[in-house]
């Protein structure tokens, strides 16, 4: 039986279709536009987008939004092949996630006191080993269950079981027809 543990929700938006790390971008500016701090934290994902580049612009023309998001990027700006797990890319994500979560977080939650936490693509980073699965759980049990803000949002084309487990909201996303097998390349506006 579902039962709802506090007021504080955990997340969770994965699956292999498109709309993860959109929807909870919404949710993040839905949270913004209740006065909330948002924190948004993207793993392997160093290039600039439309939706950090949009948020940036409206923090930059809007006062009230001044000192309410923090946006931090990290990996680097190659792939992480999954045939070179342990050569200098995948070595490189691994120290900059570990070093997020393990220093950056705990001080970004003391500090900047977000309401709402965003870890777009950590359900990635721990399908390919960049970030354990007990470390993503231990991080995760930090926001569900909790009495404290904030609330989180995890997303990942692949979210092991046991950490949609410890969710309060699970949203598989499911592809039934995409134009990148036409295409063959994310495209600007619709996809970055």
């Amino acid at each position: 039986m579902f039962e709802v543990r506090c007021c504080l929700m955990l997340l969770v938006y994965y699956g292999k279709g498109k709309g993860k790390t959109t929807a909870a971008i919404g949710t993040a500016i839905r949270a913004l536009g209740r006065g909330w701090r948002v924190l948004i934290a993207q793993f392997m994902k160093v290039w600039e987008t439309g939706e950090r580049n949009f948020v940036k612009e409206l923090v930059k023309r809007c006062d009230q939004l001044k000192g309410r998001v923090v946006w931090i990027n990290f990996g680097t700006k190659e792939f992480i092949n999954p045939n070179d797990l342990g050569g200098e890319v995948f070595s490189m994500n691994v120290a900059y996630a570990y070093g997020f979560l393990k220093y950056v977080l705990p001080e970004l939650l003391r500090d900047f006191r977000p309401d709402l936490v965003v870890l777009d693509e950590l359900g990635v980073a721990v399908h390919l080993n960049v970030v354990d699965e007990s470390t993503a759980i231990s991080s995760a049990r930090r926001f569900s269950g909790s009495t404290k803000p904030p609330h989180a949002i995890i997303t990942g084309r692949y979210v092991p079981r046991p950490l949609r487990e410890v969710a309060d909201l699970v949203t598989k996303v499911d592809e039934e027809k995409h134009y990148f097998r036409v295409v063959g390349e994310a495209l600007e506006g619709l996809d970055l």
